[in-house]
């Protein structure tokens, strides 16, 4: 009879176990996640951005970077569509409509510089990686100088420029950390 009992008792400790490796998991990925971000200029947005993304979860640090780029594309799409929204439906001041055509070339650049960065980050070319990044942060820091210069200056398009430039410097800051790794 003592050998069953001793089997039980060895069994629920296993089981028990086992039960908590999923949460030691987390608390794992949750330590690469504030690591990865320790260093980016926008540590809460980042740890944020990249908490919320499903696939985070079983990340490591290239993939991280691959991630916190790809919610920077998403972000700089949805900006996208949101400037061709304003464009096509609104009867704008000449000079406010001139910027956001340029904010929207600026954006289709982005998408296209975010999209190339994804591509050398895969081939774990870092350093294009990080070249790439620097040229969306770029463009839309074009958009909002000419943003700033606007009578009227659109609050909504500012404050999701402000947002994408906040992911791009982040996902910048953990490629230069996977580039020095």
């Amino acid at each position: 009879m003592k050998p069953i009992t001793n089997s039980v008792a060895l069994l629920f400790s296993f089981s028990l176990c086992l039960s908590f490796l999923p949460l030691l998991n987390a608390a794992d990925q949750n330590n690469l996640i504030a690591e990865a971000c320790q260093k980016a200029r926008y540590k809460d947005l980042c740890i944020s951005s990249l908490e919320a993304e499903h696939a985070s979860q079983d990340a490591d640090l290239a993939a991280l970077a691959l991630i916190a780029v790809k919610v920077a594309s998403n972000n700089g799409s949805d900006t996208s569509v949101y400037i061709k929204k304003i464009l096509d439906g609104s009867n704008l001041e000449p000079t406010v409509e001139q910027n956001f055509q340029d904010c929207s070339e600026n954006y289709l650049s982005t998408t296209q510089q975010l999209d190339d960065s994804l591509a050398a980050l895969v081939s774990k070319d870092y350093k294009d990686a990080q070249v790439w990044l620097e040229a969306a942060i770029t463009d839309a820091t074009t958009c909002e100088s000419g943003l700033k210069q606007s009578p009227g200056n659109e609050l909504e398009l500012f404050s999701r420029n402000n947002i994408f430039l906040k992911l791009c410097s982040n996902a910048l800051d953990i490629v230069n950390l996977l580039a020095t790794k």
